[in-house]
């Protein structure tokens, strides 16, 4: 009676220790249905990638530009087009009217407004600075980065929706490091936040770093970070929430599988960093994530992941390469080598997202 009393006491506390672990999963699971496949930017490798509503917007090589919809009684198949002359669209955005701003990397940083009745407006031509990325705010002001002249990063911001830009230096732009730059792999190199923050990251130099500006890119401060720098290595993308909390990520994409302390978080602007690279098996060319952070997805050479843990933990979504990723409370946009764009649905802790 004593043996088989016990043999019942096992089991019960096994069961209950198995429900335990089951609910404790469950917490962080986040299962993912696969909702669109397309080739974009005219099956050239692509990095410019805006979404709107049910509409995707994507810009890659030699000038490819394509539209989408996941909607197919909306728009049945892909629209594509090209700009001639152009190089290398690595970022994009597109806006509330419709109109998108395409921004060309490479001998020539060039901007393109692109209309809603498909007008082509060149509206900044830097004749030889190679840009990096851009970034806006609600109010339809902006400003683009790119690599450094005179010793310091080239800026041009516009206040009229892209209609037109400006180059200006602020007097407190700190000076780069020998060898510092930018990466334009994702166009997620420089993000506004709020009503008049904007951060940039950088590599290439003896220190990987966070610039920072409050006021609309007047003036500036820079931070650094203890992710590896040097050649290749550096910080390709970042994502943060607020002022306060974010992310930096990258590697080398010439070291692919090198995953030591890649990606870093902080709580106070950039002041102090932890390491977010658990899960994580190489370089990423970018992270975005939700407005809450419940859900970060990070993407590169060695495939797409995903953390619903603010990066503590990281697990694999797909181990298919991509440049670039969008996220929502709904969906994930994936587009890379020989445009190849795919978008998850998603659903976590048993709720629609």
């Amino acid at each position: 009676m004593i043996l088989r009393q016990s043999f019942f006491n096992f089991f019960g506390l096994l069961f209950v220790l198995l429900l335990i672990a089951s609910c404790s999963t469950s917490k962080d699971t986040v299962t993912f249905s696969k909702i669109y496949e397309a080739t974009a930017a005219g099956g050239r490798h692509a990095r410019a990638l805006s979404s709107l509503d049910d509409f995707i917007i994507t810009g890659g090589m030699d000038g490819q530009v394509s539209i989408h919809n996941f909607d197919a009684a909306v728009m049945p198949r892909p629209y594509f087009l090209q700009i001639p002359g152009m190089e290398d669209f690595r970022d994009v955005h597109l806006q509330n009217s419709g109109s998108c701003i395409f921004m060309n990397s490479g001998k020539n940083g060039i901007i393109y407004l692109v209309a809603r009745n498909g007008q082509l407006t060149p509206v900044l031509d830097t004749a030889g600075i190679f840009l990096d990325g851009m970034a806006f705010w609600e109010d339809g002001q902006g400003i683009v980065m790119g690599d450094p002249m005179n010793d310091k990063f080239f800026l041009a911001r516009t206040v009229d929706n892209g209609s037109t830009w400006r180059a200006f230096t602020p007097k407190t732009m700190p000076r780069v490091f020998e060898g510092e730059a930018a990466f334009a792999a994702s166009g997620t190199g420089i993000q506004t936040i709020g009503d008049s923050t904007i951060y940039f990251v950088t590599g290439g130099g003896p220190k990987a770093r966070l610039f920072c500006s409050f006021d609309r890119g007047e003036n500036w401060v820079v931070k650094d970070t203890p992710i590896k720098s040097g050649g290749s290595f550096g910080i390709y993308s970042t994502y943060f929430l607020n002022e306060q909390e974010g992310y930096v990520i990258g590697g080398s994409y010439q070291d692919s599988t090198y995953n030591k302390g890649i990606c870093m978080y902080t709580s106070n602007g950039g002041e102090s960093w932890s390491n977010r690279s658990k899960g994580l098996l190489g370089y990423c060319s970018c992270i975005q994530g939700t407005k809450d952070g419940k859900l970060l997805v990070a993407t590169g050479r060695m495939g797409t992941f995903y953390s619903s843990t603010k990066g503590k933990n990281w697990r694999l979504l797909t181990n298919e390469p991509f440049y670039t990723c969008s996220v929502s409370d709904t969906r994930i946009i994936l587009l890379g080598r020989n445009g190849k764009l795919k978008a998850f649905s998603y659903t976590t802790k048993g709720k629609q997202a």
